[in-house]
């Protein structure tokens, strides 16, 4: 036993899930070790995101699937199924290996996208190059990236399509600029940062790219290699030779293993991951740990969130080193799991969760670009700028989103949590916050700001914060009239939207 205190085991909790459901922290306190825990979600059985949203479409009477139903299916598994820290994994692999339904060769495929973030949920914690085998044979990825049918120059008398070949190495996997094991840049002799590949190092990976096509119709089946489409003769990349006559199958497998083994990877994805889970600014030092574990273990990503979670850092209370904001998605879904939501008119499934498109700016496999939601390098102008501080998540959010969010918020807890028995016929999610209307009908002030605490806030709130709430519950006659103001300002305070 590690012996965390409350507030060290619900920041863990909610880093490494996609909400606490109410009795989790208690339960963890018992075993009170990180590493236990992940050990037991490394192995738990898991939700197939393709099965889900088949199943949307079952129980809604529909013979075909949509975008909304892939959604919906993808926040019944957040809100409700186990294998929580793989559920976590995967939406942050989601937002490195990017695909978007917004492009509109994968809008019409949406059981197909599904199958595609099942193959991140499947491989979240295999070793790295295993995954990116299969999002790289995907047609999916096929599709975005535009790889699939990709021809040599001695075929089409053009060099050819070097889409992927820029994006595995600029964004899968080696990055811009040469790093150090600790994430830092390699400065050359004039301290300007290295690049880590030039224009040939694209064309020539992007030949090795050439002859996968189809395997039939299906978007799900894995692409087949056909060699006398492929680029047979030879080429250096990197550094590395690559020997002539050799096939597709064989050169992909020698281009991930230069790229997941290049000294830029381990750093690179660890920071990567990092930022998903932890904190926008690492420290170097939290890093190199992390990379350390990436190098050593060939990438094994069950290893490194492993490193990431129970890494003495997490621990660390009031520091800027070991804080971010949470991403829209994930501060509703912890909202909901932290209530024990479920849905309305007596289904077991969610419909058009939240108008999530406009409501959020983000839901997964949604992005706009393969560049995800937000750059991880984002520095807002301002304090955190002139800090030399990243917000990535604020190049996402603005004030706008903000209301619509909050909205949100609000509706659900006054709308469908208070007035939960006037409106339950409604294909909405519901709350039902008992346990606050119990102690507001008990005129029992403590115990509606110990629930506030210890449900969204660590046990912890912010003398300002308590002030405010508190002055909500005395202003009312009728406490039980208090209970959805003082829950709304919880869950939009900064202490609750800020992960530290």
């Amino acid at each position: 036993m590690e012996g965390l205190t409350y507030r060290q085991a619900s920041r863990f909790l909610d880093i490494a899930t996609m909400g606490i459901k109410q009795g989790e922290i208690e339960a963890f306190l018992t075993i009170n070790s990180r590493s236990s825990w992940i050990n037991s979600q490394l192995s738990e059985p898991y939700e197939s995101h393709k099965e889900r949203t088949l199943y949307q479409a079952q129980q809604r009477g529909s013979s075909s699937t949509s975008q909304e139903m892939r959604v919906s299916a993808w926040f019944d598994i957040a809100l409700w199924k186990g294998a929580q820290l793989r559920q976590r994994m995967a939406f942050a692999l989601s937002q490195i290996l990017v695909v978007g339904d917004r492009d509109a060769q994968l809008a019409p495929y949406p059981t197909e996208m599904a199958h595609y973030y099942d193959i991140l949920t499947e491989y979240a914690f295999s070793d790295y190059k295993t995954l990116l085998y299969h999002v790289t044979r995907s047609p999916i990825m096929g599709h975005y990236l535009t790889m699939v049918g990709n021809l040599p120059k001695s075929h089409t008398g053009v060099n050819p399509d070097q889409n992927y070949a820029r994006e595995i190495m600029q964004l899968f996997t080696i990055g811009l600029e040469e790093l150090n094991l600790d994430g830092t840049p390699k400065l050359d002799g004039n301290n300007q940062p290295i690049p880590t590949y030039d224009d040939t190092d694209i064309e020539n990976m992007a030949r090795v790219f050439t002859g996968w096509f189809m395997n039939g119709s299906s978007m799900e089946n894995p692409m087949v290699a056909y060699d006398d489409s492929h680029d047979m003769e030879a080429k250096s990349i990197l550094g590395t030779d690559f020997p002539e006559g050799v096939g597709a199958e064989a050169e992909l497998d020698q281009a991930l293993d230069l790229l997941v083994n290049h000294p830029n990877t381990a750093p690179f994805i660890s920071t990567l991951l990092i930022k998903r889970f932890v904190t926008s600014n690492p420290r170097p030092e939290y890093v190199a740990r992390v990379a350390s574990v990436f190098r050593n273990s060939a990438g094994n990503l069950g290893e490194v969130i492993t490193a990431i979670l129970t890494d003495s850092e997490v621990l660390k209370d009031n520091d800027q080193h070991v804080a971010k904001l949470r991403e829209p998605i994930l501060a509703m879904t912890y909202f909901y799991r932290a209530m024990d939501a479920y849905p309305g008119k007596g289904g077991d499934i969610i419909y058009n969760p939240m108008n999530y498109a406009d409501t959020f700016g983000q839901y997964p496999l949604g992005s706009p670009s393969v560049f995800n939601f937000f750059s991880p390098d984002h520095r807002p102008q301002g304090a955190l700028q002139n800090a030399n501080l990243t917000s990535p998540e604020l190049e996402l959010i603005d004030w706008s989103q903000v209301i619509k969010t909050s909205n949100v918020f609000y509706r659900t807890i006054l709308n469908y949590g208070q007035d939960r028995n006037k409106t339950n016929n409604k294909q909405e999610m519901y709350i039902a916050p008992v346990d606050f209307e119990d102690a507001a009908n008990n005129q029992d002030k403590e115990t509606m700001m110990s629930l506030l605490k210890t449900r969204f806030l660590h046990g912890e709130m912010a003398p300002e914060l308590e002030a405010r709430i508190g002055a909500i519950y005395d202003t009312h006659n009728n406490k039980y009239y208090a209970v959805p103001k003082m829950i709304f300002f919880a869950v939009i305070s900064p202490n609750f939207m800020v992960q530290e």
